[in-house]
C-alpha cells in the first residue's frame, strides 16, 4: 500500500499572477528542502511524483489547494499512539487509511531532518494530521502560499483531478451594487438556461453554463463592489467565476476572486480533501495587491 502525503495550501496575494507550472516548481523546492520522503520516478532523468487537484487560473486567489506526494515505505517508521505507548511494530499494518485502528493516530515520518509525529491535538479518525510538516512546508513556501494541512491517506481511489466535483468561489463585480447584484442572480438562477463564449484552443465555444451553478448568492459588499458566493460544478468541465460575471452583468468586470473550496463525492458524501487545521500553521505576512 502506498501512502501519500496530502497537503492543503493558500495561494493569496501578489502570488496569485504566478501560472500552476511555477506552483508546481516552487511546491517541489520546498519538498526539498524539508527533507521530505517523497518517491521520484524511474529512467534517465528521475523526477519528485506529485499531483495536484484541479489547476487555479492564474490571477486567481485560493484557500483550498491540494498536492499530493508518495512517501518511500521507508520513511514510515512506527505508529504514534493516543496514550503515548510504545510505537507499534508494523506502522503500514497499524493504519490502514480508513481509521479502523482506533487507538492508533497513525504512522511516525522520517524526514531529512528528522521525525514527525501525528499531531495529537488535532485527532482525525479518516486522516492523520502531520502539523509540524505543514508549519515546515510553509516557512519554505514563498509569501502567499501557506500549509493550512498535511494528511496521510492510503493512496486508493481516483486522482485528485478526477475526484473535485465542485468548487466553492467568492468573488466580487466592479461597480455593481447589492440590490443589483441581488436581482442578477435571481434572473440567472430562474433561468432554464444560461449560453456564455469561451475561447477554447482558439476557437470560440458557446457552452449552457446553467447546470453547473448549483449554489449562487449575494453575500455583502466590497470597496469594489457587490460580493457574491458561489458553488461551479468541475465536471464535465470547471466553470469559472468570470463566466458566470458575463452573464450576470456584461457591462461590469470581475473583481479579485477566491476558490474557497473543492469539494469531492465519493462514499462518505460531499467533503473536503484536506481540513484545515488549527496549529497546522504560522502565518506569514501576505503581501497585497
Amino acid at each position: 500500500m502506498a501512502l501519500r502525503l496530502r497537503v492543503r495550501f493558500s495561494k493569496i496575494g501578489k502570488i496569485r499572477f504566478i501560472g500552476h507550472r511555477d506552483v508546481a516548481r516552487v511546491t517541489e523546492r520546498a519538498v526539498r528542502r524539508v527533507g521530505l520522503p517523497v518517491a521520484y520516478s524511474e529512467g534517465f532523468s528521475p523526477r519528485m511524483r506529485m499531483s495536484f487537484g484541479l489547476a487555479l487560473p492564474t490571477g486567481y486567489e485560493s484557500d483550498g489547494e491540494y498536492v499530493e506526494l508518495p512517501l518511500v515505505d521507508s520513511a514510515l517508521v512506527g505508529t504514534a499512539l493516543v496514550d503515548g505507548a510504545a510505537d507499534a511494530p508494523d506502522a503500514l499494518d497499524a493504519f490502514d487509511g480508513v481509521g479502523t485502528g482506533v487507538a492508533a493516530r497513525g504512522p511516525v515520518i522520517v524526514c531529512r531532518g528528522g521525525t514527525h509525529a501525528p499531531c495529537e491535538h488535532e485527532p482525525q479518525v479518516d486522516a492523520p494530521s502531520y502539523c509540524t510538516i505543514a508549519e515546515a512546508l510553509s516557512e519554505t513556501l514563498p509569501v502567499g502560499m501557506d500549509v493550512s494541512a498535511a494528511v496521510l491517506t492510503d493512496g486508493r481511489g481516483p486522482s485528485l483531478q478526477a475526484a473535485v466535483r465542485t468548487c466553492g468561489w467568492r468573488f466580487d463585480i466592479v461597480g455593481l451594487d447589492e440590490a443589483a447584484a441581488a436581482k442578477a442572480v435571481a434572473e440567472l438562477l430562474a433561468a432554464g438556461t444560461v449560453v456564455t463564449e469561451r475561447v477554447h484552443k482558439g476557437e470560440t465555444v458557446s457552452s449552457d453554463i446553467r447546470p453547473s451553478v448549483e449554489v449562487l448568492q449575494v453575500v455583502g459588499h466590497s470597496d469594489l463592489g457587490a460580493v457574491l458566493s458561489a458553488e461551479l460544478s468541475a465536471t464535465p468541465r470547471v466553470v469559472r467565476p468570470s463566466e458566470l460575471v458575463s452573464a450576470l452583468a456584461p457591462t461590469y468586470d470581475m473583481g479579485k476572486a477566491r476558490r474557497t473550496h473543492q469539494w469531492t463525492c465519493g462514499a462518505v458524501g460531499r467533503a473536503e480533501p484536506a481540513v484545515p487545521s488549527r496549529c497546522a500553521q504560522r502565518q506569514k505576512e501576505t503581501l497585497s495587491g
